[in-house]
Parts: structure tokens; sequence; C-alpha cells
């Protein structure tokens, strides 16, 4: 058993090295096809509600965000928005929160549902994964 391990690896390593490279180009070929699309630069994500400069109450809470396309200055739908919540807890890991994103009625807002499960200064971060678009924003809010 021993002395068949090093020819199995003989033999894997010579049946990927004389491989053809058609699966390497079939893969660039996909990127450059994503990437070829027009692609926006870096979105903006503009918090509609509520205000960060407003005290913001513990427990469930509702916040807008919507997404703008610098070049037109408009709303734009993404595939995806990724959202993290979370409280820096001075010594310990920060603690989080769940963050459940859904499209609002108009195209380009999203309302993302989470919970401020205490008193303090909470951290919102916004992420686009599209492969369309890109951008991020970060809101801190004063949860009283």
């Amino acid at each position: 058993m021993i002395k068949l391990l090093p020819l199995l690896l003989t033999l894997s390593f010579f049946t990927i090295a004389c491989s053809t490279p058609e699966a390497q180009t079939e893969t660039q070929t996909q990127t450059a096809a994503t990437t070829s699309g027009q692609q926006i630069e870096s979105a903006t994500i503009n918090l509609v509600s509520p205000n960060p400069q407003d005290a913001v109450k513990m427990g469930d809470n509702i916040l807008v965000v919507e997404v703008i396309d610098p070049q037109t200055q408009k709303p734009v739908a993404v595939e995806t928005l990724d959202v993290n919540v979370s409280m820096p807890m001075e010594g310990q890991e920060d603690m989080t929160s769940m963050a459940k994103v859904e499209p609002d009625a108009q195209p380009g807002r999203y309302k993302i549902r989470t919970n401020f499960g205490m008193k303090g200064k909470w951290n919102v971060a916004t992420q686009v994964k599209d492969p369309k678009v890109n951008g991020q924003a970060n809101y801190t809010f004063d949860v009283k």
C-alpha cells in the first residue's frame, strides 16, 4: 500500500500537467465576459432613514438605504446587498446582530431589519455584491 502511494501521486501529477488548457481557457473567457460588461464604478450607498445623528431606540429597527449610480445619480437595483451589524465590546469579540435585507418598493432602495440588543454604539457595514456594481458604506448609530 505504501509503495502505491508515490506511484499514484506521480500519475496524478502527470495527468494534471499534461491536460489540455481548454478548461483554463474557458475559465478565462467567462471571467472576461463578466468584466467586459458595463461596470458601475463605486456606487454610493446612502442611508435614507433613520438619520444617524438621531438617537435610535434599543430593540427592533428598520434601516433604509439606497444604492446610487455615481454617473446618473439615480438609484440602481443590485443582486445582493451584504449587511453586517455589530457593537464593539471592550476586551471581547464584537456583539453581532442579524440583518435581514429586502428590496423596498422603490428600485435601488433596501430595507434592513435588525435588532440593536443593547444601548451603545452600533456599527452597520453595507457592501454591494454584484458583478456590475460595487460599493460600500459604514454607519454608526447611538442606541438609547
